[in-house]
């Protein structure tokens, strides 16, 4: 249900989900946040933990780490608590409240620092990667990949993404920067999620794109799409940045989610994987010089998106958690079955 409000949060224009953040963004604030919730599962998780007795929890959400930590302590086992934090930059105070967590994994070298301002000792911050699906990786034939994924393999490609919920200001911008699409001969095609009224408003605006321009809403294979564009047109979403990077595939970031994904802007420009363009005439600007007749731009950022790329976080993250796991443990989960 929790996953379903964010959603809604951020399709409303204009979202009320960046103030919700800010205003429970504090040391102070975020410890009551997390103690005005406990409430509701504390019993729920507290008996899942008696009857399971683990030897790792780990979580994944900023919400649940003091919960997990009460409940091993009120059942007594023995179970280390994880952290694995799923921001890449701008780490909500929720993540760190209270330094429960036995281990916290980090997705960057910034949130190591944020981690450790905040009075965590660094040698309790992994630094292993944003967990992304398998998949995500640089096509060795770009053409092919275009063909594989029905578009033109001689047409240069703009893949847009709205995000999984199609939520941000993207209409808008698509509609301002349809000219300089048409001109530059791009192909484009609109990724719009769960959005359908977005998908219908774009599909009214695709013959101003040109010929074969597509528009389409929640789809299972964005890692084809990946493989097969050019350039990608998105907002600031950690794991659209990180399955962008893993494709060598630059990103121009137009949009972000206040607080949340600020820190993100910064992290995209430092390693050359893309360009911030937040107004609609930058995105025109930032694609007719990554579209120019100079190639060596597009093969810079290309280059970028590469090197800050790690497309192996998921596999180093389970290695790490079977690293935490008692030996015997681990010999079980490893042994043979005959």
């Amino acid at each position: 249900e929790g996953i379903k409000s964010y959603g809604a949060l951020l399709k409303v224009q204009p979202s009320p989900y960046p103030a919700l953040y800010h205003l429970s963004n504090g040391r102070t604030r975020a410890r009551l946040v997390t103690e005005l919730g406990k409430p509701f599962i504390r019993g729920n998780f507290r008996q899942l933990v008696e009857r399971l007795d683990p030897s790792l929890v780990v979580s994944v959400h900023p919400l649940l780490n003091e919960l997990a930590r009460d409940s091993i302590d009120a059942t007594g086992t023995r179970a280390k608590l994880i952290t694995v934090i799923t921001d890449l930059v701008t780490i909500h105070h929720a993540w760190t409240s209270g330094s429960v967590a036995d281990e916290y994994v980090v997705p960057s070298a910034e949130a190591v620092r944020v981690c450790t301002s905040r009075g965590i000792p660094a040698d309790r911050v992994h630094n292993l990667g944003l967990p992304i699906r398998d998949g995500f990786s640089p096509p060795s034939d770009r053409p092919e990949a275009k063909r594989a994924a029905g578009l033109d393999p001689s047409r240069r490609t703009l893949l847009v993404m709205a995000g999984g919920e199609g939520g941000g200001r993207m209409r808008g911008i698509l509609r301002q920067i349809a000219g300089s699409v048409r001109a530059l001969k791009l192909q484009l095609v609109a990724i719009c999620g769960r959005n359908d009224t977005l998908r219908a408003r774009l599909e009214e605006l695709a013959p101003r794109f040109g010929s074969g321009a597509q528009v389409m809403g929640f789809v299972d294979n964005v890692a084809d799409y990946m493989r097969a564009a050019d350039v990608l047109l998105s907002k600031a979403g950690p794991g659209t940045i990180m399955e962008a990077a893993a494709c060598g595939l630059p990103i121009i970031v137009c949009d972000y989610i206040s607080g949340q994904e600020a820190g993100n802007l910064g992290y995209v420009e430092a390693r050359g994987a893309g360009v911030v363009a937040l107004e609609a005439r930058d995105v025109s600007a930032t694609l007719r010089r990554m579209f120019g007749a100079d190639q060596s731009v597009l093969q810079e950022y290309q280059r970028g998106a590469l090197e800050s790329a790690r497309p192996h976080a998921a596999d180093d993250i389970a290695a790490f958690l079977m690293s935490m796991l008692p030996t015997p443990v681990v010999a079980r989960a490893t042994a043979p079955t005959s």
